[in-house]
């Protein structure tokens, strides 16, 4: 489930060397330099906590502090994008996906806390 939840963070990372790819994704057209900046940086950083993600499935002793960022970055959008209204189809299908990976992080942080794994 953490490398599942991984990957899903890991694939918008590709908005950091395609501007085109945050166009299709959230459905905004990038105007300026100054966004275009700002929204490829957003990518690497959701890259990372992805990539983090992943390595903690194999590496137990990373599963709390991976499952703790990937639920606040998850989380954090999923606040933002219900609480900022009215935002287009293609940003609510974004936190769509991410509460789908909030549920499946919450599973697997019960399974690390039953295992006594990533204690």
């Amino acid at each position: 489930m953490l490398v599942a939840v991984g990957l899903i963070n890991v694939v918008p990372g590709a908005g950091a060397v395609s501007p085109g790819a945050m166009r299709s994704a959230y459905g905004v057209e990038v105007g300026s330099a100054d966004l275009e900046v700002l929204l490829r940086h957003r990518a690497v950083l959701l890259a990372l906590a992805g990539a983090f993600v992943i390595v903690s499935a194999f590496r137990p002793a990373l599963r709390r502090a991976a499952i703790a960022g990937g639920a606040v970055s998850m989380g954090s959008f999923l606040l933002l994008a219900l609480t900022t209204t009215p935002v287009n189809e293609q940003v609510l299908r974004v936190a769509q996906v991410d509460a789908a990976a909030l549920l499946l992080l919450a599973v697997g942080a019960a399974l690390v806390r039953t295992s006594g794994e990533g204690a």
